[in-house]
């Protein structure tokens, strides 16, 4: 009978604290969604100053429940789905701390050295995307979601990702990525191929299951797939400057 009622309230504990981790995540979700949806524009740019002024409370309750949630025992969409939105919101804190990614050090400083507690430890927006997200999941397609505050980076989402959706988020995210002529060109009509230099620098991730035609291929019409496997690409200059809407950026008025 002891056995009996200790088993049960092992199994009630184990119970609760998978809810506790359940409904932490799913708070989370919710509060970076009135963010993003209210701050970040059709093209991913962000209103910083009025975020700054209007709702850092809800944006420091985002924060604060990143470090108090523990994800472990999650289902993976769901567990990806949080690391994406926490480093995009760690970006978005970042600068209004007074980071941006506008020069080689400034780079260094924030990826490496700005962190915030995500999952109950101490995290810098690289240990996110390089020790997290990209050796854990293997998807190519984060990188059409993780935004680093600059113009050349993927358009933030005017939304939250969530383990539900998230397969359909991502390759929404991927489409929009390459069919931007200011991030991407791959014009059958002038057979040339000018990339994102994500493509270039993360090579490995793009080519790890086939070859970049093969991943992109599902984005990109049999022309452009055509093109893709057969004409070797230029890159663009990468545009480091903040992804902030006109007169929105934290450290300047109007």
């Amino acid at each position: 009978m002891k056995n009996a009622m200790l088993c049960g309230c092992l199994c009630l504990g184990m119970a609760v604290s998978v809810a506790r981790v359940q409904g932490a995540a799913a708070d989370d979700h919710l509060l970076w969604n009135m963010i993003v949806s209210k701050y970040v524009d059709g093209d991913g740019r962000v209103a910083y100053r009025q975020l700054q002024t209007d709702d850092m409370p809800v944006l420091s309750k985002y924060l604060a429940s990143l470090g108090e949630a523990r994800i472990e025992g999650l289902p993976e969409k769901e567990q990806l789905a949080f690391w994406i939105n926490a480093y995009n919101a760690v970006i978005v804190a970042g600068v209004l701390d007074g980071y941006s990614a506008e020069s080689a050090l400034k780079r260094y400083r924030f990826f490496k050295s700005y962190s915030r507690v995500i999952d109950g430890a101490a995290r810098t927006p690289d240990d996110v995307e390089h020790g997290i997200i990209r050796p854990r999941f293997h998807d190519p397609r984060t990188h059409f979601a993780l935004v680093c505050a600059s113009t050349s980076c993927p358009k933030l989402r005017q939304e939250a990702y969530v383990g539900s959706r998230l397969d359909a988020q991502l390759d929404d995210q991927a489409r929009r990525f390459l069919d931007d002529p200011s991030r991407n060109r791959i014009d059958p009509v002038s057979g040339t191929v000018t990339l994102s230099q994500i493509f270039k620098w993360f090579s490995d991730d793009f080519t790890r299951g086939g070859t970049l035609a093969d991943v992109l291929a599902p984005y990109l019409t049999a022309e452009q797939v055509r093109l893709l496997q057969t004409k070797k690409p230029t890159y663009l200059d990468y545009d480091w400057t903040m992804n902030a809407q006109p007169g929105q950026r934290p450290d300047q008025g109007g």
